[in-house]
């Protein structure tokens, strides 16, 4: 088979998009995404934007911008990552938003909105290369931008990695399909800033290869030869990425290796449902790849991809496109698809936000049936985006506004195990109740407390609450509840000081002298500092009792 060279030029341009003949259509993409997304603005921080001790935020770079923090952006992985581009993305844009006295919050999430559009405006591009039809294009293009999947990327501030990691990756595309009969650095230099910005940008070469085999007829020889620069790269970061978190890696027999495989295909059949049905959508499904090889589903779901993918490539001697869709949304998830240990894994091998890449492949699917369908096939796929356009609107997109809302939603909804979002949703709680008890709203504090404590969503500050709930109940003179609460405040974290000096508290509050005496000599001895107000408010209250018998 010979390369065809005639295609070898690209046929429609990036800025094509702004002629006459596709103006309407942009504009369109744009206006549409822009509205159902605009309310993203107003949408706090979440997740590891916010988590304790560490998070995204609190990157020296994007906490403080200095000569010295950038340099460590470069030179130091941090949170477990080598996202630099990422960070000094968000550093420039954190500082702007303070410069300009702009809510961070709000210029973050604006940001990921508008990164996301660019993105789209890419995927119209590139398919424009495979599929003559503008209409069936831009159907294809509207799934990638408004899709309820797509949500979790663009509503989620730490998702800009994925975002500038694509933006980079298909851009280097795009410049390598313009000038394919020369070489050109300028897409390898894309190429490395996509690394820089999100590991899983590897997936590139492999999608370039699956480009060049379905659409210019390349041989693999000279296919390999052409892609050879960037499966360099992509060993070359793949090898640094392994050396950096391999400290958080998990242990590579978390599941057999015959099992991977199956893992893969169950993958596969769980991605396939939510883009046909994306309905209770989570942050976390609570799908962890040793609990997903337990159940008996393990070897029945793979069946149904296995006898799908049958299908396709009978359908696809006949059209060729959707085998080429196919390949591409296989490729975008391989590096968490579950041959591979990557850390989450320990909490779900499935997440939306994994698509991402994939989701080229879901447009080029839905544009290739809308040009080789009918009208009433286009119609048909006009009321499907309208829906799911309706539901990441308005159900999909609101879960994402604060950290209590997004919990709530995914321990409600969380298909599998319900663990890390009830660990989530009771650290978003007690974050909230501290609040208010700070602000002196304790009655509201103590609903959200008692809640945390009925519904048993023990968090990892679990002592935290047990105390803060014991102080308010000291502060209304409900002393036996305040005690129980500083006891099991100590049961779970036996160096608790705070909840001592509360058990001393409310011992001297009610002059049992003894009882006093014997918390301080057993912070004393666990070697724990006993407040000098605490001693004194002690020998005050104490010391007329000291020398009697019949003190408490």
């Amino acid at each position: 088979m010979k390369t065809n060279t005639k295609k070898v030029a690209l046929n429609f341009k990036f800025l094509d998009l702004f002629s006459r003949d596709y103006r309407l259509i942009t504009a369109t993409l744009v206006a549409i995404t822009l509205l159902i997304y605009w309310q993203v603005a107003g949408f706090e921080f979440v997740w590891d934007e916010i988590s304790d001790p560490l998070n995204h935020l609190d990157n020296p770079f994007v906490a403080q911008p200095s000569f010295k923090s950038f340099s460590m952006l470069f030179t130091e992985p941090y949170f477990g990552m080598y996202i630099p581009i990422s960070y000094l993305f968000w550093g420039v844009l954190k500082s702007a938003a303070q410069l300009f006295s702009l809510p961070v919050n709000s210029v973050l999430h604006l940001a990921n909105v508008l990164v996301h559009i660019v993105n789209g405006l890419l995927v119209f591009t590139i398919l424009r290369q495979f599929v003559s039809s503008k209409s069936a294009v831009a159907l294809g293009a509207s799934f990638f931008l408004l899709h309820p999947m797509q949500v979790e990327v663009v509503a989620w501030v730490s998702e800009m990695r994925n975002l500038l990691a694509f933006l980079f990756a298909f851009t280097a595309l795009y410049f390598y399909l313009k000038n394919q009969a020369k070489f050109s650095l300028l897409p390898l230099l894309l190429f490395v800033l996509a690394l820089l910005s999100k590991p899983s940008a590897v997936v590139l070469p492999l999608m370039i290869i699956v480009i060049n085999h379905f659409h210019y007829n390349f041989k693999l020889k000279n296919n390999i030869s052409k892609t050879l620069p960037f499966l360099l790269l992509a060993l070359i970061a793949a090898l640094i990425i392994v050396s950096i978190q391999s400290v958080n890696m998990p242990d590579s027999q978390v599941v057999s290796y015959w099992q991977r495989p199956i893992i893969w295909l169950n993958s596969i059949t769980i991605y396939l449902w939510h883009l046909l049905y994306p309905v209770n959508l989570n942050a976390v499904y609570g799908l962890p790849a040793a609990y997903m090889a337990s159940n008996w589903w393990f070897y029945i779901f793979p069946l149904a991809t296995l006898g799908l993918a049958a299908y396709l490539r009978t359908l696809g001697k006949k059209q060729p496109l959707l085998l080429f869709a196919s390949a591409l949304f296989l490729l975008g998830f391989l590096p968490t698809s579950g041959f591979v240990s990557f850390s989450f894994q320990l909490v779900s091998v499935v997440a939306d936000r994994y698509l991402y890449f994939s989701f080229v492949g879901v447009a080029l699917f839905i544009a290739a049936i809308a040009s080789q369908n009918g009208k009433k096939t286009r119609v048909l796929l006009a009321i499907v985006l309208v829906v799911f356009t309706f539901l990441s609107a308005i159900v999909q997109i609101p879960v994402w506004q604060n950290d209590i809302k997004l919990w709530n939603h995914t321990a409600d909804y969380a298909q599998y195990d319900k663990r890390y979002a009830k660990i989530a949703l009771g650290a978003a709680l007690h974050d909230e109740g501290w609040k208010l008890a700070k602000l002196g709203k304790n009655q509201q504090a103590l609903k959200i407390f008692d809640k945390i404590i009925a519904d048993k969503l023990h968090h990892k500050e679990m002592h935290h609450t047990f105390y803060i709930r014991g102080v308010i109940m000291m502060e209304q003179k409900h002393y036996q509840k305040a005690l129980v609460d500083f006891g099991k405040s100590i049961k779970i974290n036996a160096k608790n000081n705070n909840a001592y000096e509360g058990k001393i508290n409310v011992f001297i509050r009610l002059g049992q002298c003894k009882n006093a005496q014997s918390e301080i000599n057993l912070m004393r001895d666990k070697q724990l500092k006993v407040p000098l107000f605490l001693l004194q408010d002690w020998q005050k209250i104490c010391k007329n009792k000291a020398n009697n018998p019949n003190s408490k």
